[in-house]
């Protein structure tokens, strides 16, 4: 999915700062725009994921089911719905 590759690369970048909070959720600032995206702690757990080079859906599946008791089919349309809103406001808005 070309998305996750997106993501990954502007998550790892300068343009994009990332911070988990106490809670375990997080913020996420698009420096260039200085639009801020608040997430839960899954959607914290995939951006860290993408951050750190996960790229793909199925490596984004297997997060999230080490880390939350929650099952593959349920993690698959998890990571499909994040994905595609964390791109919106990260990538989409950048074209």
């Amino acid at each position: 999915m070309r998305r996750t590759v997106d993501l990954a690369r502007l998550l790892s970048s300068e343009g994009v700062s990332q911070t988990r909070l106490a809670d375990h959720s997080g913020v996420i600032l698009d420096v260039d725009s200085l639009r801020v995206f608040s997430v839960n702690d899954t959607g914290m757990s995939l951006v860290e994921a993408l951050r750190d080079g996960v790229d793909d859906h199925a490596g984004l599946v297997r997060r999230l089911v080490a880390e939350f008791e929650v099952d593959e089919a349920t993690a698959a349309a998890d990571v499909d719905a994040f994905v595609e809103e964390l791109a919106h406001y990260l990538v989409d808005r950048r074209v």
